[in-house]
């Protein structure tokens, strides 16, 4: 099994601490591990062409940057996205490869191979943020095709540090493997939902009135046009 952590930071604070918690739960049994550090490894804002929608994602600027990336997503069986809590929302290093990634959502050009993956969403914030942070990603992740996201999200009431200063660290170790529990259950019965099901069939039919033709074109060579579905 593939595992890839997109880490929406290079900090090593709370939201690192506890995404190495989930990993530890994951060691062994021939897993495989990638990771993606932002900013370091993706620093390009989104310039808002609409070249990857409307022309094909090869014509965004900074298609040479990002697509390693979309390689390492399509690969991973679970796909980890951690970013703290900044102003409110993910870090702007997150958002930014978020971004780059639009024409993946289901109104326009899903992969395939979004249908057979776990999704988790793992943030920290010394405040407040945390459930605006989650739902943000989530969404991302849900309209991307992913069928199955789990999430899991602390306030610490600190700025800086470690959970490991947290008075509740043992509880955030408990809750974080009886998580990793429920994700290894569902990555041995992956399984589409009705909602994917639902807007995926909703979004074929606005591709059925050809209204961008490169999205109409692409689910057309999917043969999902004429009732073949990725899942």
């Amino acid at each position: 099994m593939r595992i890839l952590v997109i880490m929406g930071t290079s900090h090593n604070g709370n939201t690192r601490a506890i995404t190495d918690l989930f990993l530890n739960e994951f060691k062994g049994k021939n897993n495989e591990f990638d990771e993606v550090i932002l900013p370091n490894d993706f620093q390009k804002f989104c310039y808002g062409c609409a070249n990857c929608i409307l022309k094909g994602e090869e014509k965004c600027p900074h298609f040479n940057l990002v697509n390693p990336i979309i390689e390492k997503i399509e690969k991973a069986d679970l796909i980890i996205i951690a970013t703290p809590v900044y102003a409110m929302s993910c870090s702007s290093g997150l958002k930014a490869l978020l971004d780059h990634l639009a024409y993946l959502w289901l109104v326009h050009r899903p992969k395939e191979s979004m249908f057979n993956k776990v999704g988790l969403i793992v943030t920290s914030a010394g405040g407040s943020g945390v459930k605006d942070t989650v739902k943000l990603v989530k969404n991302n992740l849900f309209y991307w095709g992913i069928p199955k996201i789990y999430s899991y999200g602390v306030t610490t009431m600190k700025m800086s540090g470690n959970y490991i200063d947290y008075k509740h660290k043992d509880k955030i170790k408990k809750q974080v493997k009886s998580k990793a529990n429920q994700i290894k259950k569902s990555l041995n019965n992956r399984k589409v939902g009705l909602k994917t099901k639902l807007f995926f069939k909703i979004f074929g039919m606005t591709q059925k009135n050809g209204w961008n033709k490169t999205d109409a074109d692409y689910w057309k060579n999917k043969g999902w046009l004429n009732g073949r579905k990725p899942f």
